[in-house]
């Protein structure tokens, strides 16, 4: 846990950065405002929802699990039928509590900036041993930046494949994971103890 003492302020600063483009990219920039489409006869939708009583959760239609303990042949036919009609994810929510999911993003943006912070320590010279000098901006841009674009570009890829998201969402999606993984290397880059 030595990196700690000599990483915390850019694993803060970091952390804090990516957090902070996060929030702008949400809600200043408005890139995101089209990620999704309008429920047709939106009105009608909730009262169903409502009158049916669904709890807030994720449900998926039809449920897949119908499928298992069928034969080969009857999974089949059930399969077909299931393609032929609407397919899809169905997510309620809870109430929202905007100051308690924004901390808990930025613990996510911590412990993010923290197994950075761990990878670049035993990944780049840091100064503690003998003739050890800190390494160029470059290196740690390049070695850190590529560690933050993969925590913040790749995590939910294939969930993004799986379910469907627009295209459109995906890059939006991989162009905020993209910002906030080269802050990070910057932040830490320039940051690096000597």
């Amino acid at each position: 846990m030595d990196f700690l003492n000599s990483l915390w302020l850019p694993i803060v600063a970091s952390a804090s950065a990516a957090w902070i483009a996060s929030a702008l990219a949400w809600m200043v920039i408005g890139h995101h405002k089209r990620d999704w489409k309008e429920i047709p006869n939106e009105q009608e939708f909730i009262a169903v929802v409502k009158r049916m009583g669904i709890a807030p959760g994720s449900y998926g239609f039809p449920e897949f699990r119908r499928l298992a303990g069928m034969s080969k042949a009857g999974k089949q036919a059930k399969w077909d039928e299931m393609q032929k009609s609407p397919i899809g994810l169905l997510r309620v929510w809870g109430p929202i509590h905007m100051g308690r999911n924004m901390l808990l993003t930025l613990v996510v943006t911590l412990v993010v900036s923290l197994l950075i912070g761990y990878l670049g320590w035993q990944a780049l010279p840091h100064g503690t041993a003998a003739g050890e000098a800190r390494p160029e901006f470059a290196k740690s841009m390049q070695v850190l930046g590529t560690a933050g674009i993969l925590a913040y570009c790749f995590a939910g890829l294939q969930n993004d494949i799986w379910f469907q998201r627009s295209i459109r969402e995906i890059v939006t999606g991989l162009i905020d994971g993209v910002v906030c993984g080269l802050l990070t290397g910057a932040v830490f880059a320039w940051l690096w103890p000597a």
